[in-house]
């Protein structure tokens, strides 16, 4: 009997990961998710961040994902993201700088802050994924 479920990763544009998983990890508003086989139903919301799926056989698939809602049910896991870029696609120094101008724009006023505060997010989740695929030598 096997040990994995059916996990979709869906944005607005493309499906970017359909396959079977052993186990998922992915942020969520409140803090970091794990889910297995047998994982009762759940529906949250995603917060900007690394997702990692382990595949049965060995070996792990990473993506930065932009926040969204993660759904669980009888039929797996559903990742529906603004956004989903694999690790080995991310280039550090274009996460550094889009770190340092979300940084730049960092004011005072209330209008911009949500937004301001949500391009941080991403952008630092960007250059923390970026690091760890060049030093493991997934990176582009």
């Amino acid at each position: 009997m096997s040990n994995t479920f059916p996990c979709k990763i869906v944005t607005p544009s493309q499906e970017a990961f359909c396959g079977e998983a052993k186990y998922v990890s992915f942020p969520a508003w409140d803090g970091q998710y794990g889910m297995q086989k047998g994982l009762s139903p759940l529906l949250s919301t995603l917060a900007p961040g690394s997702l990692r799926i382990d595949a049965e056989e060995g070996g792990s698939r990473w993506y930065l994902i932009e926040g969204g809602f993660a759904h669980v049910d009888s039929d797996g896991l559903t990742l529906v993201t603004e956004g989903a870029t694999p690790a080995e696609q991310l280039h550090l120094d274009e996460a550094k700088a889009e770190l340092a101008e979300a940084n730049a724009r960092v004011t005072s006023d209330d209008k911009d802050r949500e937004k301001v505060e949500r391009d941080q997010q991403i952008a630092i989740a960007k250059v923390a994924l970026a690091t760890a695929a060049a030093a493991t030598g997934r990176a582009v």
